[in-house]
């Protein structure tokens, strides 16, 4: 069974302009490299990867859309954040003024407590009764004896 189409030759021109030239030496290179076993086997991988899509090149635009939509993502965040930040800031001395409050009623409540205990102090103890102790006054003669 032969295939019905006649077997097709191309020929391939190098022109000298620095761009053929360029790739005729890197065609030579990869032939001397014998990283291809012919010319032909070269043209048809070249071809190939140019011409039939391969799911690395159909996902490579979805991956650079995806890229682009995280940048953009990333930059809606950065902005959110400097906001955030100006936010805080704006409402910072309310918040720290709301907070001095609390540490001079704090500090005002300890201060009365502090003076109350002062004027506790301050009070004359309670004079010690006049009346002599019965044990001390029985041991006094004795301690005299001695």
């Amino acid at each position: 069974m032969t295939s019905s189409k006649p077997k097709s030759s191309y020929v391939v021109k190098f022109a000298s302009t620095e761009a053929d030239q360029d790739l005729l030496q890197a065609v030579e290179q990869a032939l001397a490299d014998q990283t291809y076993k012919s010319f032909s086997d070269l043209c048809k991988q070249a071809l190939r990867l140019m011409l039939i899509p391969t799911e690395t090149t159909v996902a490579l635009p979805l991956l650079t859309a995806l890229e682009q939509q995280v940048m953009t993502l990333q930059l809606q965040l950065m902005q959110l954040e400097q906001r955030s930040k100006e936010a805080q800031a704006a409402h910072a001395p309310a918040q720290n003024y709301t907070e001095l409050q609390q540490q001079v009623e704090q500090l005002t409540e300890r201060v009365s407590w502090l003076e109350q205990k002062c004027t506790t102090l301050e009070e004359p103890p309670t004079p010690a009764s006049d009346a002599p102790d019965p044990l001390l006054s029985r041991l006094a003669p004795l301690l005299e004896d001695f």
